[in-house]
């Protein structure tokens, strides 16, 4: 299809009486009847808004990935999407992205409201004046041990709303997004081209399959503590920025991606999926607040080594690059990174950063991840419940809630913090895999790998539906999982002593251990010149089983593990300070795809 022509400004939804509204956690928004019943009243008919529309849900949702096609009148390059990937513009350009999103919904919220014809009207009136989209923070546990994924977003397809005239049933816009007939033509790729509707670990591959977001939930339960660490990571050892924007030979630790073969999984259809917006809200925020602990860093000169519909590969971007297809006015001038540094000047900001100082927001983080994320482990963990910013910066969450407990540091406020680091190239199996790391023994399934209780994390290469393989022209990528929590949680057990050096290296060589899955399409029958057996699979099964793949067969793949020397911090204010990251080789020297001595680091 070809996308309706004309400039659509993007500016944000507008601020009244001056004062700048918050993006709320999902959860705490949840707690404000009137602003969520607008919120899904409004998500609900903007799903189904004329799709012929520059501004409707499918056609902005489509700007990610598929179907290839130009919007607001931007000429491609490439026949790709027009998102920003492996790039130093990705938080950037996703920035004006939600917004877009944001500005159209906040639209709708205004009409909803205005339809409500009682003695609530103005309740709501004042309620839509303030709506901006929520975020859905992934890293941060629930107030009451409920599952991390929302209620609302994996409960049912159908949802009931309490309003001021009564009950109603609604389709569940957060559930799943219902494509349009017509939309099959613009989707090349099977199953995307057969399912109705958006899918999270679909059950199969035909037009009958369904969601099983219980397996969603079990994955992200199962992941919570790790994406705590790494957010947490982030912020405090990462102060540039193009090491916290960039997957591209930088550590990157951005969170919640799908790993089960839905919409999510693949970046070309990712953008489809309702909790889309949620997860980029989310990373958005995690930018907000890293760029107001480290104001000094910013969007660096950097060659596109994959590029977009909009920027050639090998291009050299900036911070004035043009964040294409995102247009700043109707006279056609576009949103750069430059332009979007401050949200307050887009329309909105959030609980930890809005009016906050550096230690006011690194005690609001503390607040909320320290007891979870193993990262600010200290004697502080139980003072950090009852700090006064929490239950403001919760946001209708908590960190009071069941956890395993980490045992303090040394007397001296020392602690090693370990690491293991991730290095592959990106286009190594042609699709989306998944690199899962371990400590302790795990089941040879690896169907079950995501539900382990020794799996300490998974990392995430999400690519295109069709990934050509260029060995020399392969972007190497990078990823963290942290393991200084799932130590400390095994010393509690009285299995190793992490004061001993020597003896947490051993526990290391034995225990730690990685394997890596795929639930793509395809499969490569050859990877760097080696046979992978895959002859004996259906499509379907290529699409909804985890396949082990060879760790030894993928190219690039390096696992190493790192340590850091680090100083607790000694106010709930504060951030630990970390000293510089030494490697281990000789924890991975000599396994399959173990970073050895003499490698390059």
């Amino acid at each position: 299809m070809r996308r309706q022509a004309g400039s659509f400004a993007i500016s944000g939804a507008p601020v009244i009486n001056g004062s700048i509204p918050q993006r709320l956690e999902i959860r705490q928004l949840r707690n404000n009847n009137a602003q969520w019943n607008l919120y899904l009243l409004a998500l609900n008919r903007y799903q189904k808004m004329n799709q012929s529309d520059v501004r409707s849900y499918y056609q902005l949702s489509g700007i990610h990935g598929r179907p290839f096609a130009e919007w607001d009148g931007v000429p491609m390059v490439q026949d790709m999407g027009y998102c920003s990937h492996t790039s130093n513009l990705f938080a950037t350009w996703h920035r004006p992205y939600v917004v877009a999103f944001e500005q159209v919904l906040y639209g709708i919220v205004q009409e909803v409201a205005t339809s409500i014809q009682n003695d609530t009207q103005r309740e709501y009136q004042a309620a839509a004046s303030t709506f901006r989209h929520p975020y859905w923070d992934w890293a941060a546990p629930s107030a009451d041990g409920s599952p991390v994924l929302p209620a609302p977003v994996s409960g049912s397809e159908y949802i009931v709303l309490n309003l001021p005239n009564g009950s109603i049933t609604i389709d569940n816009p957060l559930y799943q997004y219902k494509f349009a007939v017509s939309d099959m033509s613009d989707f090349p790729d099977s199953p995307f081209n057969v399912w109705p509707h958006t899918m999270r670990y679909p059950s199969g591959q035909t037009a009958t399959a369904t969601s099983q977001n219980s397996l969603v939930s079990r994955q992200i339960d199962q992941s919570q503590n790790t994406y705590a660490q790494r957010f947490v990571n982030l912020l405090q050892a990462y102060p540039r920025f193009a090491n916290f924007s960039n997957s591209a030979w930088t550590p990157n630790a951005l969170g919640y991606d799908s790993r089960n073969g839905g919409h999510m999984a693949v970046i070309d259809y990712a953008g489809y999926d309702p909790v889309f917006w949620l997860h980029h809200a989310q990373v958005d925020r995690l930018l907000a607040i890293w760029q107001a602990l480290h104001p000094d860093s910013y969007v660096e000169s950097s060659k596109e080594p994959v590029g977009s519909a909009a920027i050639a590969q090998g291009a050299q971007t900036d911070v004035n690059t043009p964040l294409k297809p995102f247009h700043s006015d109707n006279a056609g001038n576009f949103w750069t990174s430059a332009g979007v540094t401050n949200v307050e000047k887009l329309g909105y900001s959030y609980p930890e950063i809005q009016g906050k100082s550096q230690s006011e927001i690194k005690a609001a983080v503390n607040a909320l991840y320290a007891t979870t994320s193993g990262v600010t482990i200290s004697r502080r963990q139980v003072q950090s419940s009852t700090n006064e910013l929490a239950p403001l910066v919760a946001a209708g969450l908590s960190n009071d809630v069941p956890f395993e407990p980490v045992p303090d540091p040394p007397a001296s406020g020392n602690y090693t913090e370990w690491l293991t680091n991730i290095r592959v190239a990106k286009d190594a199996l042609e699709q989306t895999f998944f690199i899962h790391i371990f400590l302790g023994d795990f089941d040879p399934d690896p169907k079950k790998w995501s539900f382990e209780p020794n799996l300490v994390g998974t990392h995430s290469i999400i690519t295109p539906y069709v990934t050509k393989r260029d060995p020399l022209q392969s972007t190497i990528v990078t990823g963290q999982i942290p393991l200084t929590r799932a130590l400390r949680v095994d010393e509690q057990a009285k299995l190793l002593n992490m004061t001993d050096e020597v003896k947490t290296k051993e526990y290391l060589t034995k225990n730690l251990h990685w394997r890596i899955t795929t639930v793509g399409p395809t499969l490569p029958v050859r990877v760097a010149g080696m046979a992978v057996d895959s002859s004996s699979l259906t499509q379907a099964e290529h699409l909804m089983d985890d396949k082990d793949v060879p760790r030894e067969v993928i190219p690039d793949l390096k696992i190493s593990v790192v340590a850091a020397n680090v100083q607790a911090a000694k106010a709930d204010d504060e951030f630990p300070v970390w000293g510089e990251l030494k490697v281990h080789t000789d924890i991975t020297d000599g396994r399959p795809a173990g970073l050895g001595v003499g490698d390059d680091v």
